[in-house]
């Protein structure tokens, strides 16, 4: 077989082997472990005889119907019951001898035995396809990809795997696969901007007067982009047409300076400019379709204006955080070429554009920032990101992981749970959203982005203190006491904090215990200095911890806002439930 052959089967397999341990982890937690359907440590007789040579430990997972099972050999296992798997999933049917498959039948299998709660979902095993295609190409493409030196948005483009908890975590549906790769983060590209000449009276923005950020990016002050995705389907709208038609605009194409995808794909980066600029496109990533709600836009500049004073007091007693706000967004307006209300608000959200705050270029070099989605995960070998760093730090390793971890969830978790509990602000800060900067290898700042995600606990904020918000984004807005608790304690401990365990612990069981531990030592603090909180308190006392449902989520074709929580059994304690010695 000839080399290219060879390294075409490795980024299958390797695609394939994520996509496996995506459906999995997803299954098991929102599914067979809470309905008593798992064994993370099986020994029964009638076990494969292909994990025979495997050792370790088997996950046997059953199902309602009787007769079917799925087993697969574990490599190691969290007190969340996170798995790392050690070996190709096999399938059983009634009166069939057990079978090795591939990510397609397993797929296919676990929503034939959902089927009878939702159907036979097969969009979502369309979905999964996709993005099993994308991490091929993705890791094909990638291979020889240089960096650049800037950390930050080397993390930004490195985040080769996505949500480890998500059934189709690099699936991009909407356009042709081709042109989707070629502004994709992972292999390092750099996009130029569709552009279009546009008449002043078109520009509508709020916030801080950024059109000076567009000029530098194309060359000219009568300039307006879009994100290349969008232009065919923006330029087919009648009311765009009937402007270009009268010489309002003119489509001038890509040009300028080409601007660097990040992690969110649709968001560009360029360290030269103030501000990531993120635009619309219609391309459904992980949940949701990213276009920009003009209403989302309205609401992150009118957070950026109203918790200002907020970010002051959390920055200053808690040093090392911060929050990155979006104080402009912009778009274009065609209500002069036409009332058609879905055609005007298509281009409204197409052409939407959020400016978030770049970190300064002092920041960058002082602290090398990295999202920390491209830190708790790993690479395309299979080793952990992050423990090769605290590796390089020297000394033993457990102490130095358990100090280095404790560096970050202080300030992570502390900066959160001040801005909620004392001001009412829910954030959002798993771990795309969250950047970490470093001093001397350790942690030392951590940044919270995303206002467009961000919500207001209704009791702190009444609608007397939104004056200026169209109805629409105040009621986007608006989170009750425990809705907002269950957001904070998923993203910032399940999403979060419960990676990078993961991936910092490896099999060491005391070291993850101790670091869960660490986690309730900081609620106890926390509660010293501020007052007894009863969400921290149980966080102390062990309550359950709340974990999105991503699966179940594409299984029943839920928005996004509308996803629920399964309650994980909490790792804080001497035992979690599902902990297996090894």
């Amino acid at each position: 077989m000839s080399p290219p052959a060879i390294r075409d089967q490795w980024y299958q397999a390797q695609a394939e082997r994520q996509a496996i341990a995506c459906w999995i982890n997803c299954y098991l937690r929102e599914f067979a472990l809470p309905r008593g359907q798992a064994d993370l440590d099986d020994r029964g007789h009638d076990a494969p005889g292909g994990l025979a040579h495997v050792g370790g430990r088997m996950l046997r997972m059953t199902f309602a119907e009787p007769g079917y099972a799925l087993c697969i050999g574990i490599a190691r296992s969290s007190r969340l019951g996170r798995c790392e798997f050690a070996s190709p999933p096999y399938l059983k049917a009634p009166g069939d001898a057990w079978r090795c498959t591939d990510a397609d039948a397993t797929v296919r299998f676990l929503l034939e035995r959902l089927a009878p709660e939702c159907g036979f979902n097969g969009e979502l095993h369309a979905q999964t396809m996709n993005s099993i295609e994308v991490a091929r190409q993705l890791l094909a493409r990638s291979l020889d990809a240089p960096l650049t030196g800037d950390a930050l948005l080397d993390a930004e483009q490195g985040m080769l795997w996505g949500h480890a908890m998500h059934p189709t975590p690099k699936s991009r549906e909407g356009l042709p696969l081709p042109l989707v790769l070629d502004a994709s983060p992972e292999i390092r590209a750099r996009v130029p901007l569709f552009w279009f000449r546009i008449d002043p009276r078109l520009f509508r923005g709020q916030g801080r007067d950024v059109r000076a950020t567009l000029a530098t990016v194309s060359g000219a002050t009568d300039r307006y982009p879009c994100h290349p995705w969008e232009a065919q389907r923006l330029l087919a709208q009648p009311p765009l047409q009937a402007a270009i038609a009268a010489g309002w605009v003119e489509p001038l194409g890509p040009l300028g300076d080409a601007l660097y995808p990040t992690s969110s794909v649709r968001t560009m980066y360029h360290p030269a400019l103030d501000y990531f600029l993120k635009l619309s496109i219609h391309v459904r990533l992980t949940n949701c379709v990213r276009k920009n709600a003009w209403y989302e836009l309205e609401s992150a500049v009118a957070l950026t204006r109203l918790l200002e004073p907020v970010w002051r007091d959390v920055t200053r007693q808690v040093p090392g955080f911060d929050v990155m706000v979006e104080p402009a967004a912009t778009t274009l307006d065609f209500s002069a070429f036409s009332d058609d209300a879905d055609a005007l608000r298509e281009l409204n959200e197409g052409f939407g554009m959020l400016y978030r705050e770049n970190l300064s270029p002092l920041h960058r070099k002082r602290y090398r920032p990295q999202v920390a989605g491209a830190l708790f995960t790993t690479d395309r070998d299979g080793h952990s990101v992050c423990r090769r760093m605290v590796e390089g730090l020297g000394g033993p390793y457990a102490p130095m992981a358990l100090a280095w971890f404790q560096a970050y969830a202080a300030r992570l978790l502390e900066g959160t749970w001040l801005a909620f509990f004392r001001h009412g602000v829910v954030l959002e800060p798993h771990l795309q959203n969250t950047v970490v900067g470093f001093d001397r290898g350790m942690p030392a700042r951590v940044w919270v982005r995303d206002l467009e995600g961000t919500k207001l606990v209704e009791h702190h904020w009444p609608a007397r203190r939104l004056d200026g918000l169209s109805e629409r984004a105040r009621a986007s807005l608006g989170y009750s006491a425990d809705r907002g608790w269950k957001r904070i304690a998923y993203c910032a401990l399940v999403n979060n904090l419960a990676e990078a365990i993961f991936h910092l612990c490896g099999d060491d069981l005391a070291l993850e215990h101790r670091m869960w531990q660490s986690i309730a030592d900081l609620a106890r603090g926390w509660q010293a200095r501020h007052g007894r909180q009863p969400a921290l308190q149980g966080l102390v006392d062990g309550d359950a911890l709340p974990s999105k449902n991503n699966l179940r989520t594409r299984l029943f074709r839920r928005a996004d806002r509308d996803a629920d929580y399964t309650a994980l059994p909490s790792p804080i304690g001497t035992q979690a439930p599902w902990v297996v010695a090894a």
